[in-house]
């Protein structure tokens, strides 16, 4: 059985690097933790397994937030991600249904809108640094494409895809980046452009479709030699817990825990995962407590 893995290489004898990303279970988990309609699991797809790809180079600790500030349905999509593979993410109105394409495909564009994507990195050290720009599509590789040319000055090429089946299953995640290092040719980035252009399928249907991370990479770059220099595995993983929601509700102040108690009890939900949190009597006393010290 396939598992997601993001492999990180490079190909053209040095003068590019590549990631490769299948996220096809990681969407499903996030699909079936907030009930999404199929336009907006593509979105938040996608987006997650962007964050993946901008999350391999992280290091240690760090960690990178990646938001949607779009004026379409979705009303915003975030996704985090970190150097260990783990991702997480939510829409802000998962149960948007559009209308499919001309070309028979999810609308993404159209459900997350145009506005700001901001990218914010949060280093080792505790500082975390914030860049914004203007989304160019909504369909969220070319926003991220976007962003690291005006940002960060790497031209880079992406394909994120998500295949959703009828019955509103994930049969197919993953994304691709290429970015040509210095010593590139002209002539190696019309190779590399020529290689994608031949594609005739999009990358989620090519994921479907391969038994393994090889072929996958075998179908998107051909005859183009490559080198593997790195394997991770990656999934869902969400930060909560009830120690930490407990810290939340501490600080609400007294009054606040005060009507909670007398409600008889208190239930919080994790935006970035669904999970439920309840609180009794005694453990919202418990809180009260600890707050008056």
């Amino acid at each position: 059985m396939q598992h997601d893995e993001l492999w990180i290489g490079t190909m053209l004898e040095g003068k590019a690097r590549w990631v490769a990303v299948r996220t096809t279970d990681t969407v499903e988990e996030a699909r079936r933790r907030h009930g999404m309609s199929p336009v907006a699991t593509a979105a938040l797809g996608r987006l997650m397994t962007g964050t993946l790809i901008l999350a391999s180079s992280l290091k240690g600790e760090e960690s990178i937030t990646l938001r949607l500030l779009g004026d379409g349905p979705l009303e915003g999509v975030v996704a985090v991600g970190n150097a260990q593979g783990e991702v997480r993410g939510y829409v802000q109105e998962p149960l948007v249904e559009l209308p499919l394409k001309e070309s028979g495909k999810l609308d993404v564009g159209s459900a997350v809108g145009l506005g700001e994507l901001a990218v914010s990195r949060s280093l080792q050290n505790g500082e975390v640094y914030t860049g914004m720009v203007p989304m160019v599509s909504g369909e969220i590789a070319e926003d991220l494409v976007h962003y690291l040319l005006t940002s960060e000055q790497i031209p880079s090429a992406m394909l994120l895809g998500v295949r959703v089946e009828k019955d509103c299953h994930v049969d197919g995640a993953a994304g691709f980046l290429i970015q040509p290092l210095p010593g590139a040719t002209e002539g190696d980035i019309q190779a590399i452009e020529s290689q994608l252009g031949q594609l005739r399928v999009g990358i989620s249907e090519l994921v479907a479709q391969s038994q393994s991370m090889d072929e996958l990479l075998d179908h998107l770059l051909g005859q183009l030699p490559y080198h593997v220099l790195e394997r991770r595995k990656v999934g869902f993983s969400c930060t909560c817990s009830k120690a930490r929601l407990t810290d939340t509700l501490v600080s609400l102040g007294k009054k606040e825990l005060a009507d909670l108690i007398s409600d008889g009890k208190a239930e919080m939900v994790c935006h970035f995962c669904n999970e439920h949190y309840s609180f009794n009597v005694e453990e919202l006393q418990q809180i009260w407590e600890r707050g008056m010290v």
